[in-house]
């Protein structure tokens, strides 16, 4: 071995009092980076689904938070706050990312001003509706089933049809032909009906 290679040898064997130092401080800075990108980053996550960001920078919530509390997802009979992000962003990691990701579409609207006006928000709410609708119905309306869980549900204290309706919904397989989920039933309990006959049901 070549007295090169042999003093580095030597150095991970028996290393200096400064070596010895740098592998803790190393460390430490390590671990306070992880941890201070952990928390940036976690608030960051949190503040971009408060409902302040939401209508600040997803042009279309601005006219839909007008009309929010007029609706049942607002003046809940047990007090229960629902926000922009329970029924437009996951829970789960990977899927709410997922969200995050493919919402900067609605930023680039804004910027454009795509909605920027009643009237132009009022034109295109079927088509956003419709986009809405079709990816709850592809999730099984997973943000809907993150609080209201059906397998919970006392059927005794339901009207009959919604209790049918809820029964059928847990017996059935979603891959079915005709399955309907909770969207199906429930499409405004937090926004106005579209202006158009494009999403009459």
């Amino acid at each position: 071995m070549s007295k090169e290679n042999g003093g580095w040898r030597r150095l991970w064997q028996k290393p200096g009092a400064k070596w010895r130092l740098g592998i803790p401080i190393g460390g430490l800075l390590f671990f306070v980076a992880g941890a201070l990108g952990t928390v940036g980053f976690n608030v960051v996550i949190h503040e971009t689904s408060s409902d302040e960001f939401c209508v600040q920078c997803h042009g279309p919530s601005k006219f839909a938070a007008e009309e929010w509390p007029d609706h049942t997802h607002y003046n809940t009979g047990s007090g229960v706050m629902v926000t922009c992000a329970d029924c437009h962003v996951a829970k789960e990691f990977v899927p709410k990312m997922w969200r995050k990701i493919t919402a900067m579409k609605e930023v680039f609207y804004t910027i454009k001003g795509d909605y920027n006006t009643r009237e132009k928000f009022e034109a295109a709410r079927h088509v956003m509706v419709e986009s809405v609708w079709e990816e709850m119905r592809g999730n099984d309306s997973r943000e809907c089933r993150s609080c209201h869980k059906v397998e919970r549900m006392d059927f005794d204290k339901q009207k009959r049809m919604a209790a049918t309706m809820h029964k059928r919904m847990m017996e059935s397989d979603p891959s079915a032909e005709g399955y309907r989920t909770c969207i199906d039933c429930h499409k405004y309990l937090a926004h106005n009906k579209p202006q158009t006959d494009l999403a009459k049901e």
